[in-house]
C-alpha cells in the first residue's frame, strides 16, 4: 500500500505558481501510483541519468513505501544536494522531515522541518507555500510534544503564510484544535466557525462536517450550550439535505455526547444508519 504521509503536501504543494522543476508525470511516478515499486526504482535510476533530481527524489519515495526509511532519509539528502532549483531542494527536506516522522524519530523530523523553514523564509513571498507547510509539520510535532503555546503560534504563523481559502481552512482548523487543547475555548469556537466557513467556500464538506462537530463541541466548554444544538441542527438538516448519511450519523453521535435531553433517541438513530451504511466503527467511541 502507498504511504498516505507520501501524498499529505504533494498534490497541494507541487506545482503552485510553477515554480518547481521536478516532473510529477514522470515514469517513476507513475509507477508509485500504481504500487509497482521495483519498476518505479527502475524508473528512477534510469530518469537521475538524465535528471539527477528527479530520479533521487523519487527513488527515496520508493524506498518510503517499502519502509526503508533509513536509506529513504539517505536518498533524500542526496537529491537535496543536487537539486538545481531552491523549491527542489525543500521539497526534498520536505521529504526528509516526513520520513523522520514516519520513523517516529519525531525531534529529528521538527529539527528539519524548522531548517527547511528557515530556509523557505529566504526565498521570501517566493516560497511562501513552503513556509505554511513547514509551520504546519512543526505545529503537530510540536502538539505531540505537549508543547501546545509553540504549536499554536506556529499555526497562528501558518495562517499568516495562508494565500487562498483551502489554505486557511486548514490552518484555521489547526489553530481551533490548537487553542482547544490550551482551553481557549472562545477561540476555538472563533477559528473553528472561520474554518468551517472557509471548507464551505472550498467544497470541502467532509471537512467542513468534521470541524462543524468539533465547533459544537467548543460551544459547549465555552457555556453556549443552546448556540451548539442549534450548531448540531443545522449540520444535521444539511446533512439530510444533502444525503451524507455517514456525516449525519456522526451528527447524531454528538447530539448524544452532547445533549442534555433525547440522548437515547440521537443513539438509536446514529446506530441505525451506521449500521444500514456499513459503519459500525462510528460507533466505537460511544
Amino acid at each position: 500500500m502507498i504511504k498516505q504521509f507520501t501524498l499529505i503536501v504533494f498534490f497541494k504543494l507541487l506545482f503552485i505558481n510553477n515554480i518547481y522543476a521536478y516532473n510529477l508525470e514522470n515514469n517513476c511516478e507513475k509507477a508509485i501510483q500504481e504500487n509497482n515499486l521495483k519498476i518505479a526504482a527502475e524508473e528512477a535510476i534510469n530518469l537521475s541519468k538524465e535528471k539527477p533530481f528527479d530520479g533521487e527524489f523519487c527513488l527515496g519515495k520508493v524506498m518510503v513505501n517499502e519502509d526503508k526509511l533509513d536509506d529513504a532519509i539517505k536518498q533524500f539528502e542526496k537529491s537535496e544536494k543536487s537539486a538545481q532549483h531552491p523549491a527542489d531542494q525543500m521539497l526534498a527536506i520536505m521529504f526528509k522531515g516526513l520520513a523522520y516522522k514516519e520513523k517516529d524519530d519525531i525531534n529529528q523530523a521538527f529539527s528539519v522541518f524548522d531548517t527547511g523553514y528557515e530556509t523557505a523564509k529566504l526565498g521570501n513571498s517566493k516560497f511562501v507555500q513552503f513556509e505554511r507547510r513547514f509551520l504546519i509539520q512543526m505545529g503537530i510535532i510540536q502538539e505531540r510534544l505537549e508543547k501546545y503555546e509553540d504549536a499554536y503560534e506556529s499555526f497562528a504563523k501558518s495562517l499568516k503564510a495562508s494565500s487562498n481559502d483551502d489554505e486557511r481552512a486548514e490552518s484555521y482548523d489547526r489553530l481551533a484544535r490548537s487553542a482547544a487543547k490550551l482551553k481557549y475555548y472562545d477561540r476555538a469556537r472563533e477559528y473553528s466557525l472561520k474554518g468551517s466557513v472557509k471548507y464551505m467556500s472550498a467544497g470541502y464538506l467532509g471537512e467542513y462536517a468534521e470541524l462543524t462537530l468539533l465547533k459544537a463541541e467548543y460551544e459547549v466548554l465555552d457555556d453556549a450550550y443552546d448556540l451548539a444544538m442549534n450548531t448540531l441542527e443545522e449540520l444535521e438538516k444539511l446533512c439530510i439535505d444533502a444525503g451524507g448519511e455517514y456525516y449525519l450519523a456522526k451528527t447524531y453521535i454528538q447530539l448524544h455526547k452532547l445533549s442534555k435531553e433525547d440522548k437515547d433517541l440521537y443513539l438509536a438513530k446514529a446506530t441505525e444508519i451506521a449500521n444500514r451504511i456499513g459503519a459500525k466503527e462510528l460507533l466505537n467511541d460511544i
